[in-house]
């Protein structure tokens, strides 16, 4: 399995992939920026700390759910429309390790872009925050405990979440239904309850979503093992 995941980390642009994560990372600081900049909007968002961690929650989930779906769309989703990935069922390679190899790709970067941004825009928010004093409320070991502990939850269900795509993109190879569909279950899960809540909030969402996600790559994985070509 670990040179199936070398092999296909090869064939990736890591360059690439980095600077990706650096200008998701730099949009979203950008945005924290920008309602520093409005009043009105630095007295309405910018409030207290929870308001911030609910925002950078949203922004980092949502972009690296829907950059997962590029991914996929890449790494599976085209190889099966294109037919190439049958070059490599012919290889004495097992089906199912191949697939599970990709899938494990994804779903681990996932999960440390999630845990790195939440790392690097809190900390560039804090820097900030000490030069524009946006918030005056203190951060407490307590709350960076327990933001932590909540990151590493998030960034499991997020390496989940980022695989249910797969369900709608493999059924007729489409890489509009793998994107379209990852930024439609981001616009469910976000959506509010109230002004500082959404669904995402309740931490029985987000773990939910990360096991079904897993189970359903599991499903497809299965199926698709079996395809002839």
């Amino acid at each position: 399995m670990r040179s199936l995941i070398k092999l296909e980390m090869k064939k990736m642009n890591i360059g690439s992939i980095i600077l990706t994560f650096l200008y998701i990372n730099a949009g979203i600081i950008g945005v924290f920026l920008l309602f520093g900049i409005d009043e009105d909007a630095t007295a309405e968002i910018l409030i207290n700390y929870e308001i911030v961690f609910m925002l950078m929650e949203v922004f980092i989930v949502a972009a690296f759910v829907i950059y997962a779906a590029v991914l996929l769309s890449h790494m599976i989703i085209e190889e099966f429309r294109d037919k190439t990935i049958s070059v490599l069922f012919m290889y004495p390679i097992n089906r199912k390790k191949l697939l599970v190899a990709k899938v494990l790709i994804v779903s681990l970067l996932t999960f440390f872009f999630v845990i790195l941004s939440n790392i690097f825009v809190f900390s560039s928010f804090v820097y900030f925050n000490t030069i524009f004093d946006y918030i005056n409320e203190p951060i407490t070991q307590g709350m960076v405990t327990e933001r932590a502990l909540r990151t590493l939850i998030i960034a499991f269900s997020s390496a989940g979440m980022a695989l249910i795509p797969l369900l709608f993109g493999m059924r007729k190879y489409s890489v509009q239904a793998t994107i379209t569909s990852s930024i439609l279950i981001i616009a469910v899960i976000f959506s509010s309850v109230n002004s500082s809540t959404n669904l995402y909030s309740f931490m029985a969402t987000p773990i939910s979503l990360g096991i079904v996600g897993f189970l359903i790559a599991y499903l497809v994985i299965t199926k698709a093992v079996k395809a002839d070509f």
